[in-house]
């Protein structure tokens, strides 16, 4: 009887030391896999076989509206941000993408933090990731602007989009709308 009650009391420290461990797990903050800031991204999700690349995009509001993420009128209760798709478009003026992948496996490979306005050892080309892109000679591409809309893409082998506010005091407001079905 004695040994039954021993049991069952280290039975329960067990419980309660793997709930516990596990609640911690859970409640700690997680890594971002994608940081963005006005001068440099961090993505996890790259690697050197399938996903190296990055497209940039300086985006304008439809219609020439204006579409502020601070304005009391922005709906910060969507769900899904995916309707930023069909409130803004792309300035054709801003659009520098790379791609670390290539036939031969010779180009610099994307990891780390990429600088928007340091060398990162590398030249942004003008358009988009893989094709209809011309090559520059640009290095850097400048800081994010303030009151200005960026979509940032080719971030994942999904659609998946990160749509960046930069406020009028230098803030940014994130988005994430993801395009894949899953």
């Amino acid at each position: 009887m004695k040994f039954l009650k021993i049991r069952e009391i280290n039975s329960m420290k067990y419980f309660l030391i793997i709930t516990t461990i596990l609640l911690f797990q859970s409640c700690s903050p997680q890594e971002p896999k994608i940081v963005i800031t006005k001068d440099y991204i961090i993505n996890k999700h790259w690697d050197d076989k399938r996903n190296n690349a990055i497209l940039i995009e300086r985006m304008k509001v439809k219609n020439g509206g204006i579409l502020d993420a601070n304005s009391p009128d922005f709906d910060k209760e969507i769900r899904s941000n995916w309707d930023l798709n069909n409130k803004l478009e792309v300035d054709d003026t801003f659009r520098y993408s790379y791609a670390g992948l290539d036939i031969k496996g010779d180009r610099i490979k994307l990891k780390g933090k990429v600088f928007f306005n340091k060398d990162n050892g590398f030249y942004w080309n003008f358009g988009s990731t893989y094709y209809d892109h011309k090559k520059t000679e640009k290095n850097t591409i400048g800081r994010l602007e303030n009151n200005t809309w960026y979509k940032f893409s080719d971030l994942k082998t999904i659609a998946y989009y990160v749509y960046i506010y930069v406020d009028n005091l230098g803030e940014l407001h994130r988005y994430n709308v993801n395009m894949s079905n899953y």
